[in-house]
């Protein structure tokens, strides 16, 4: 899939001066709710959705001598962002993974991983599969792949709902001949996923699809659907047709050889919540005996206290009862955690029956 990670030339989007946002905070504070009930859903339901934007990247955006080419990372205007888990085959890591999940978390983008699924070699056969049957030694085989992206992502503190298992031809690691062999081999990998509570979709497309697998029929699994150098257009209009595996598509790519874009589906989509008056403040620490704006903005979110920008007790309390339903560390500080968990920083607003938050991790 993928020609496409992102790089150490990643910023973060420059911020307005605090003082001049809590300024503009203090007149935007009365839209503000006022009770923590409603925190969950404080972005009022669009009328109708709009499609997400975002790239997939992996170690092809890991610096040149670094396991990579130097490729650009996500767009400043991307909304999420795919991150490969493995450099090109099973048992293997994206060299610059932990490099590349810090940056996503620094611009606050919602998050998943893809990894790339491989028919085994006579070794790996050999190390996972155990005894049996062949069918059983390379389900085997797959659930340890499903493991091994697993445990990658807890190495580096990632936690997301979906990973994507790409599968497409491989010239270092060829599927076998037998499809019957290789969906043993998707088959172990789904399951590993499922064991781990992680929930697995598929990239592939038609040719590919119909060669490894036999044209495989799976309705209930999220398919991610590339069109090569197609466009936006032609990716839009993907979502709108049966997948390779039989079912209409959650994501959709495109490439221009540098990046690859990719766009939510209609049932998938949310709309990009912006102008949250507590999203400059996600990086302000607070805790007892702190004063100013920002602490006013916190009492007004909470609710229930008056917004006289001084923390005292019973502004901590209501702190600590925050953390507590959001389990957080229960101590009464606020850092960028609470404020997220207030409605700081980039969110989706659901639509009727959207599945961001099954698909991305909020980051």
């Amino acid at each position: 899939m993928k020609l496409t990670s992102f790089g150490p030339t990643l910023k973060p989007p420059v911020r307005p001066g605090l003082l001049t946002t809590l300024a503009a905070l203090a007149l935007t504070l009365a839209a503000v709710a006022t009770s923590l009930a409603p925190v969950a859903s404080a972005s009022p339901t669009p009328a109708g959705s709009v499609a997400a934007a975002g790239n997939d990247i992996s170690w092809p955006q890991c610096p040149k001598g670094g396991g990579g080419y130097g490729l650009p990372g996500p767009q400043t205007s991307a909304k999420f962002v795919v991150i490969g888990l493995t450099d090109g085959g099973s048992f293997r890591a994206n060299p610059c993974l932990r490099g590349q999940v810090a940056a996503a978390r620094g611009r606050h983008l919602w998050t998943a991983g893809y990894a790339i699924s491989t028919y085994p070699t006579r070794a790996e056969l050999a190390r996972y599969g155990g005894t049996g049957s062949l069918a059983a030694r390379l389900a085997r085989v797959g659930r340890a792949e499903a493991r091994f992206n697993v445990a990658t992502l807890r190495r580096v503190g990632l936690r997301v709902p979906t990973v994507w298992v790409d599968i497409e031809p491989r010239t270092k690691a060829p599927w076998s001949a037998d499809r019957a062999n290789n969906n043993a081999v998707i088959d172990g990998v789904l399951a590993g996923y499922k064991a781990a509570g992680v929930r697995a979709g598929v990239y592939s497309y038609a040719k590919a699809w119909t060669s490894i697998t036999g044209s495989r029929v799976m309705p209930a699994t999220p398919t991610w659907v590339p069109v090569g150098h197609k466009g936006r257009a032609a990716a839009a209009a993907r979502c709108q047709v049966a997948s390779f595996s039989g079912s209409k598509p959650w994501l959709v790519q495109w490439t221009d050889g540098r990046r690859d874009y990719n766009l939510t589906c209609p049932g998938i989509t949310g709309i990009a919540a912006t102008g949250s008056p507590l999203t400059p403040l996600l990086n302000v620490r607070l805790a007892l005996g702190s004063r100013g704006r920002a602490v006013a903005a916190l009492q007004a979110r909470l609710g229930g206290l008056k917004a006289d920008g001084a923390f005292g007790s019973r502004t901590k309390v209501k702190v600590v009862a925050l953390q507590r339903v959001r389990r957080l560390r229960a101590n009464g500080v606020v850092t960028s955690a609470v404020w997220r968990a207030l409605g700081a920083g980039p969110r989706y607003t659901p639509v009727k029956d959207s599945q961001m938050r099954r698909l991305f991790a909020s980051t």
